[in-house]
């Protein structure tokens, strides 16, 4: 039996946003492979990541790894936004303070750390 993964996504007047779970993330080595555009909430263990591309990443991960992925989706006006989502840090790292630095599976994700690559290129 396949693995599953259940998320809500909030969808909001601005931007749009993946609810996932600390563990989730840790179990795909991804914990810590996000952009400053998505937040992380320390005391639930909570990830939101942005629709553009830290959700798309996270979504494409679970492809690679034939986990399946069950989406929720809740609108929720500006006002929600700011309170349940951008109200905590940014995602930049992760869990790195709790967890120290943790091995990421970024095989396959090439297309979402390209900018990176080509600045170590230049250096």
């Amino acid at each position: 039996m396949p693995k599953t993964i259940e998320v809500t996504y909030f969808s909001t007047p601005r931007h749009g946003y993946f609810e996932v779970k600390g563990d989730d993330l840790r179990d795909l080595n991804i914990s810590q492979s996000f952009s400053e555009y998505s937040y992380y909430n320390e005391d639930d263990d909570i990830f939101y990541l942005e629709e553009d591309c830290d959700a798309s990443m996270f979504a494409k991960r679970c492809e690679l790894d034939s986990v399946q992925l069950i989406i929720k989706e809740e609108d929720i006006d500006s006002e929600e936004e700011e309170a349940k989502i951008r109200c905590h840090n940014n995602a930049y790292g992760g869990d790195t303070g709790y967890f120290g630095e943790l091995e990421q599976n970024h095989d396959g994700l090439e297309e979402f750390f390209e900018d990176e690559s080509e600045e170590e290129d230049e250096e």
